[in-house]
């Protein structure tokens, strides 16, 4: 060999002409090929079957006949790629994409995430390579664990208490790192570690959606659904209690409110995946309280169940103090009252005194609490021949109900008293209190404490004896003959007659004063000229004959006496 002889190589987009190197006077010359930036093959081999060119030099033999040039053609028999595989490879090998062979969800504290990252060809690692992921407040550096000599390489991640996210990625396109360690290819090309920024396309967030959550859900508050309001037996209140998060049930866990002298144990009714739970209480015989509450901080239990958010964190079951703000006590006013109302006493807001017909006398029942009044009850008086059933009049929305009662012709009472300890009655209305508890109705027996007669002194008397002298109401006559009905207790009658004047009569017996017709009335007070007294006696009729006169209009009043 004379000179520099070339063999032009197949390397891609830019072909390499290679000088002769040495050989010369053997069988085999040597051309040296440095691989330049941007080279490819797959399988190298020169270009053409006259790739190999003299440039300026000479191939000979011992005699001088010059060399035939002449190549196999490329990748045929005897040709360079057919004879050696050899790659020529200058291309880095880069990230495609991050992905997680874990399951999209939510994970908690000590649960692992596998992350994997491609490349676009394989790749042979050494040492610990590193990539960084965003996880809340303290980013965490995770291992490669394998995948060397694939193009897949696999890094474990161990959630530790404190990380959070929402959909777990890599701090940024830089987040991998060799940390000492190596990533190249076949060839040797060290890897280009730059990822797809967090969120975009290829990216760890954008492939998977991985919620790491090792906040443990906590409650928020207690309150109802159940309108503030008194509740009684049977009725259901509906208790809530309010997550931080959504949450999960199973079996079923309990509440336990304070109900007075029995604390109520209440199931849970529903809510699970929600971040409200609700407990249904039933208020039962006995319950009693002035504001529901939950029994202490403590309250909540699961009772075998559990309750726990998507990423399997355990909530945390502490409550408000009872009474304080976020407990169901501040958040609702719900009164438990299973306890009747029942009557205290009966009594009147007249004063002790006798009473004649068309007097009003209120009638006052008191109740040991407010009451509510539908329709007309009633009680029943005893007021001589005839008892008498006085309807209620007013007070609902109290605890003192009123019935007022009108004295009529006929009645009497030593001393005013219902009938017995059944007097008071509904009369198709009714009278609860504001849980809706039907009131008891006894009263105390007739004459004993707290009975009308045991709290006043009325005295009822529609017949007055003649020392009381009370004119029959109402009763005027015109003419000559009269009749009447006496009252109940009557034995005599006086009859009056008014021979002047106009209007009522105003004369009336004195009492403790003995009459006759012959009795001189003329200096008394209502006197009214040439009045007399016609009649005493225990008849009930009378025909009047004296000194009438024809066109004369006389009125007269009748009064009623007992001896």
């Amino acid at each position: 060999v004379t000179g520099t002889p070339q063999l032009t190589l197949e390397t891609g987009a830019t072909d390499r002409t290679i000088n002769y190197a040495s050989g010369t006077g053997t069988t085999a010359l040597t051309f040296t090929y440095t691989v330049q930036a941007g080279d490819t093959s797959s399988d190298l081999d020169f270009k053409a079957s006259n790739s190999l060119t003299l440039n300026g030099g000479t191939i000979t033999d011992a005699v001088g006949n010059s060399a035939t040039l002449t190549l196999a053609a490329p990748g045929a028999a005897n040709s360079l790629a057919a004879n050696e595989s050899i790659v020529i490879d200058t291309t880095a090998p880069t990230v495609s994409g991050v992905d997680s062979s874990t399951a999209a969800g939510s994970y908690k504290a000590g649960q692992q995430v596998y992350v994997q990252i491609t490349f676009d060809e394989t790749v042979n690692v050494t040492g610990t390579p590193q990539i960084t992921l965003e996880t809340g407040a303290t980013d965490r550096a995770v291992d490669y664990v394998s995948g060397s000599g694939t193009s897949v390489l696999s890094f474990t991640y161990i959630i530790q208490a404190g990380d959070t996210t929402s959909d777990l990625d890599y701090t940024s396109s830089a987040a991998l790192a060799l940390n000492g360690g190596t990533i190249k290819d076949v060839a040797g090309n060290a890897g280009t570690l730059t990822l797809a920024s967090p969120g975009a396309a290829d990216s760890l967030g954008n492939n998977e959606a991985i919620i790491i959550d090792t906040t443990v859900p906590t409650v928020s508050s207690v309150n109802s659904t159940t309108a503030a309001g008194s509740y009684k037996v049977t009725q259901a209140i509906n208790v809530t209690v309010n997550f931080s998060e959504t949450v999960t049930v199973t079996g079923t866990p309990q509440i336990t409110l304070e109900t007075g002298a029995t604390d109520r144990t209440v199931n849970y009714a529903s809510g699970s995946g929600s971040t409200a739970l609700v407990f249904t209480y039933t208020v039962q015989s006995g319950d009693t309280s002035s504001d529901l509450d939950y029994t202490s901080t403590t309250a909540l239990a699961l009772n075998g169940g559990t309750i726990k958010d998507a990423s399997a964190n355990a909530a945390t079951l502490t409550l408000a103090s009872p009474g304080a703000a976020n407990s169901l006590g501040n958040a609702e006013a719900i009164i438990i009252d299973t306890t009747a109302p029942t009557v205290s006493g009966v009594t009147s807001s007249k004063a002790d005194g006798t009473y004649n017909v068309s007097e009003v006398i209120p009638i006052l029942v008191a109740f040991s609490e407010n009451v509510t009044v539908t329709g007309t009850p009633e009680i029943t008086l005893e007021t001589g021949n005839t008892d008498i059933a006085v309807a209620y009049s007013s007070g609902t929305g109290t605890s003192t109900l009123t019935f007022n009662y009108t004295v009529a012709n006929g009645h009497d009472s030593s001393d005013l008293d219902y009938k017995t300890t059944t007097s008071l009655a509904l009369g198709g209305g009714t009278i609860n209190d504001a849980a809706g508890n039907a009131a008891t109705l006894t009263l105390a027996t007739p004459n004993a404490a707290n009975s009308i007669s045991d709290n006043q002194a009325i005295v009822v008397d529609t017949d007055p004896a003649l020392t009381a002298f009370e004119p029959l109401p109402g009763f005027t006559a015109e003419g000559i003959s009269m009749t009447w009905t006496g009252g109940s207790n009557t034995t005599g009658y006086l009859l009056y007659r008014q021979d002047s004047g106009t209007g009522d009569i105003t004369w009336a017996p004195t009492k403790g004063t003995t009459y006759t017709t012959s009795s001189d009335i003329s200096g008394d007070s209502g006197y009214q000229s040439s009045s007399k007294i016609l009649y005493v006696g225990t008849d009930t009729s009378f025909t009047d004959t004296t000194l009438l006169e024809d066109n004369t209009t006389y009125m007269y009043k009748l009064y009623s006496y007992n001896p």
